[in-house]
C-alpha cells in the first residue's frame, strides 16, 4: 500500500512537470520590443552670402637698386686724388669727382694736338691760296678744259681732310683728358671700393661699384593665375605710362617691424620654366630719403625708416575688386570642387562650385552657390549625398570669415 502511494505521487509529480514545460513552450513570456532609433549627427554649417571682395596677392623679395654698375676707369696712369665719399656706403650726386687720375700725360696730348691742328689750318689756308692763283693763271693762259691738277684740286682736297682729322685728334686728345677725371653718372651710394691713394690704373680698371640712391626695386614672383588680380602697365616703354598696383613691403629691420610703400611698374613678361612664375617689378622712390625723385604732389606718409638694398620683405599686392563672391572655410570644400549643401529637408545633396581662388585657410567661390543655401562646414569625417543631418548655422562665423579675409585678401573688417 505504502508503495502504491509513493508511485502514485512520483506520477503526479512528472505530470505536473510535463504541464509547466507545455505552458511554457507554447505559451513563452512576452517581452516589448524597442526599435532602435539612431538620430542624425550635428554638423556646423554657414549660410551663402554674396559679397565685395578686393584680391590682394602676397609675396616677397629682396630689394635691389635700379641701377648698379662697376666704376671703369676710360684711362692709364696714377691716382691722385679720391674723394671722402668714395667709401663703402659713401652717397654722392650726380657730377661729383669721386677720383682723379694724374692728367699730365693727357695735357700734353691735347698741346700736341691743337698744334698740329693750327698746322694744318696753315697748311689748308696755304693750299687755297695757290688754289685761287692756280685758277686765276689757266684763265689768263689756258686753252680748253683745265686739268684737277692744274687747279690743285686733290691737293686742296688733301689739306681739307688733314685738318678734319687732326681736329678729330683735338676732340680724342680732349676726352681722354676729360677722362682723368671720374664723376658719378647718377645719385647712388658705393657698395665697395677697390682702389687706393697713388695706385697705377690701367684702362678699363674696376675702381668699385656704384648703384642708384633715387630707385630702389623687389621683383616679385606671382602665379599666372595672380596676375589676373592685379593691375601691371602692360607697355613699360610708354612716358605717360600709369603706375600699377600699390605694394606695402614689410620687413624686421632696426629691431621693429617697419612698412614701405612702393607700385607695380612693369612685368618682366617671361615665365620661369622651372617653376612657372612671372615677375612683376615693384619700384620704391627715394629708398634712402634724401628727398630725391620725390612726386611734387604726394599725399602719401612718408616712410621714416631707409628701406636698405639687399633687404628680405614681404609684399603685400593691391588687388582688383570683384563682385559676387563666397567665402568659405577651407573645411567646407570637398573632393573635385564640390561643396555640401543642406536642403530644406536637413539633408546633404552635394553641389559642384567654380572655385575663384582658394588659400590655405579659405575658398573663394565664384558660382555655383545661391544666396541663403546652408553649406556644410565641419563635424563629419566622410559626408555622404543624402545624409540626414541636424545643421548648426554658425552665426559669429560670418564675422570671423570676414576678419580673417582682413589678413588674407585685404578687405576691410566687420567692426
Amino acid at each position: 500500500m505504502k508503495a502504491r502511494r509513493q508511485l502514485f505521487i512520483a506520477l503526479l509529480v512528472a505530470f505536473a512537470g510535463i504541464l509547466a514545460a507545455s505552458a511554457i513552450i507554447f505559451s513563452p513570456p512576452q517581452t516589448e520590443q524597442q526599435e532602435e532609433v539612431v538620430k542624425p549627427p550635428t554638423v556646423q554649417a554657414i549660410e551663402v552670402k554674396f559679397e565685395r571682395l578686393r584680391m590682394d596677392v602676397r609675396s616677397q623679395g629682396r630689394v635691389m637698386a635700379q641701377t648698379e654698375i662697376d666704376l671703369v676707369s676710360g684711362v692709364s696712369g696714377n691716382i691722385i686724388k679720391i674723394s671722402p665719399a668714395f667709401v663703402s656706403g659713401g652717397f654722392f650726386k650726380k657730377g661729383d669727382l669721386l677720383v682723379s687720375i694724374d692728367p699730365a700725360e693727357y695735357d700734353l696730348r691735347v698741346a700736341q694736338a691743337q698744334a698740329r691742328v693750327m698746322e694744318a689750318q696753315y697748311q689748308l689756308t696755304r693750299e687755297e691760296a695757290e688754289a685761287a692763283q692756280a685758277q686765276d693763271e689757266w684763265q689768263y693762259l689756258g686753252q680748253g678744259e683745265p686739268n684737277p691738277l692744274s687747279l690743285r684740286i686733290p691737293q686742296l682736297k688733301e689739306k681739307k681732310a688733314k685738318l678734319v682729322a687732326e681736329q678729330e685728334e683735338l676732340r680724342n686728345a680732349r676726352l681722354l683728358r676729360q677722362r682723368t677725371e671720374i664723376r658719378a653718372p647718377f645719385n647712388g651710394r658705393v657698395r665697395s671700393k677697390e682702389v687706393g691713394m697713388g695706385q697705377y690704373l690701367s684702362s678699363g680698371a674696376v675702381l668699385g661699384r656704384i648703384y642708384n640712391s633715387d630707385l630702389a626695386e623687389v621683383r616679385l614672383p606671382l602665379s599666372t593665375q595672380e596676375l589676373a588680380f592685379i593691375d601691371f602697365p602692360e607697355h613699360v616703354n610708354a612716358a605717360s605710362a600709369p603706375k600699377g598696383a600699390t605694394v606695402s613691403l614689410t620687413a624686421h629691420y632696426q629691431g621693429q617691424q617697419r612698412t614701405w610703400s612702393a607700385h607695380i611698374v612693369r612685368s618682366e613678361g617671361v615665365i620661369d620654366p622651372d617653376t612657372g612664375m612671372v615677375v612683376v617689378v615693384a619700384q620704391i622712390p627715394d629708398p634712402f630719403l634724401l628727398g630725391t625723385n620725390k612726386p611734387a604732389s604726394s599725399s602719401a606718409k612718408s616712410p621714416s625708416t631707409i628701406l636698405p638694398v639687399g633687404l628680405f620683405v614681404e609684399a603685400i599686392i593691391e588687388g582688383r575688386w570683384f563682385d559676387g563672391l563666397v567665402v568659405l572655410p577651407a573645411s567646407a570644400m570637398l573632393k573635385d570642387n564640390r561643396v555640401a549643401v543642406i536642403d530644406r529637408e536637413d539633408r546633404l545633396r552635394f553641389h559642384r562650385v567654380e572655385v575663384f581662388r582658394k588659400t590655405r585657410e579659405q575658398v573663394i567661390v565664384k558660382a555655383g552657390l545661391s544666396a541663403g543655401e546652408r553649406v556644410f562646414v565641419s563635424g563629419l569625417l566622410h559626408p555622404v549625398d543624402g545624409m540626414q543631418v541636424v545643421p548648426v548655422v554658425a552665426r559669429e562665423m560670418d564675422k570671423q570669415i570676414a576678419l580673417e579675409q582682413a589678413q588674407t585678401i585685404g578687405k576691410p573688417a566687420l567692426p
